[in-house]
């Protein structure tokens, strides 16, 4: 047998487990070599270290867990009410809040539908405009996108309000951006 074979069985050694011949071999190469005399003298002390400390029978554990599992849920039923009261009153406030959003009239917002305007204007514009530029002249002509594009790429343009049709036609013709201008309402 190699010191390494009989080092690899040195926690058998340690345990008590090498029986016969094979304890004998190794016990012989033990005595012979200091390193691993020091090995099995920290194995038997470990061996030693695991034996006396306290073991807990497995009831006297499950009995612990038992004891703490009731002792949380006695505490989750004493919030359950608290929890219940809280939620039903949030749902409430929603509710009520939902409920006034809904029902407080016609007339008392301040939103339009885009598309609902008539477009004063049908236009078409260069395709190498790019959006800044667009933004920049609807902005100065007094205009706004309210349909389009079209699958011909035609956009209706409303006149926003203060502007006039004739002051927003004029800088819309004075533009290079825009292709073609065509007028879908006289004033």
């Amino acid at each position: 047998m190699t010191r390494d074979e009989a080092e690899a069985l040195l926690p058998f050694l340690a345990n008590g487990t090498l029986e016969g011949a094979e304890r004998a071999e190794v016990e012989s190469i033990v005595m012979a070599d200091p390193g691993l005399q020091a090995d099995l003298a920290a194995l038997r002390a470990i061996r030693s270290t695991l034996q006396q400390e306290q073991e807990y029978s497995p009831g006297e554990l499950g009995l612990a867990r038992l004891e703490r599992s009731i002792d949380a849920e006695t505490t989750h039923r004493r919030m359950r009410p608290l929890a219940w009261q809280i939620a039903a009153a949030v749902l409430l406030a929603v509710v009520v809040a939902q409920a006034a959003w809904q029902f407080r009239g016609p007339g008392t917002g301040d939103y339009r539908l885009a598309g609902a305007q008539t477009p004063a204007f049908t236009v078409a514009f260069r395709a190498s405009a790019t959006e800044a530029e667009l933004r920049d002249l609807l902005q100065e002509a007094g205009v706004e996108i309210v349909s389009g594009p079209s699958a011909l790429g035609l956009y209706g343009l409303a006149i926003l309000d203060g502007e006039t049709i004739d002051d927003a036609r004029v800088r819309l013709e004075n533009s290079d951006l825009v292709e073609s201008l065509e007028s879908v309402s006289e004033p």
